[in-house]
């Protein structure tokens, strides 16, 4: 036999194999997840004052009688799904003069000055407590406002877990040797911010 016939029989033999090749099929099987879904969890988180209802405190008058301190009680509740940290801080501290009587401007000639922040604020001491254990505190001047946010922060995480509550409770004290007639007619309003941040593992 011929070179020629050889050679046509081998290019005969790799056709046949690439031919034979092509309509191999491995066995395979197959399934497919269907419905796959990413659902979000939630935080949130339900702030009461201990009447059940979210009011602010008002004193006024301060000095009369007694009310020279006193407590506001909330119950922090995470109504979400997640974990999350408790966070808070005071905003909005605003001291306000609020005119400046005789006495007042004796003991502080600069009470009517335009624009003269009050000074009650300085003399207010607010202490923040977690269930029975103080956390931390602060006066209410304005310069001072973003304390207890701050300290309340380097406090070891507090955690809220979902369904989760935990009070928390204001105290307000003036020590009535820390203040004489310049904190006449003033005021000191402010709010208190709670939050509930996520926990990030």
């Amino acid at each position: 036999m011929n070179k020629k016939v050889w050679y046509s029989i081998i290019v005969i033999g790799v056709v046949a194999s690439l031919a034979i090749g092509g309509t191999y099929a491995y066995f395979t099987a197959t399934r497919t997840t269907s419905a796959n879904k990413f659902t979000a969890g939630t935080l949130d988180l339900n702030v009461a004052a201990s009447t059940g209802e979210l009011t602010p405190f008002v004193i006024e008058n301060m000095g009369e009688g007694t009310n020279i301190s006193g407590t506001k009680t909330w119950t922090i509740k995470n109504t979400g799904s997640l974990p999350g940290r408790l966070l808070l801080n005071l905003q909005n501290v605003v001291n306000s003069e609020n005119g400046c009587n005789d006495q007042e401007k004796i003991a502080d000639p600069t009470c009517d000055a335009t624009g003269k922040e009050g000074d009650l604020g300085k003399v207010v001491n607010l202490k923040i407590k977690l269930g029975d254990a103080d956390k931390v505190n602060s006066t209410l001047a304005a310069d001072q406002q973003a304390k207890i946010g701050t300290d309340w922060a380097a406090l070891e995480p507090i955690i809220l877990q979902p369904s989760e509550q935990k009070t928390v409770t204001a105290y307000w004290t003036t020590d009535e040797s820390s203040y004489g007639n310049e904190i006449q007619s003033d005021a000191v309003q402010f709010d208190i911010n709670f939050r509930l941040i996520q926990l990030i593992k």
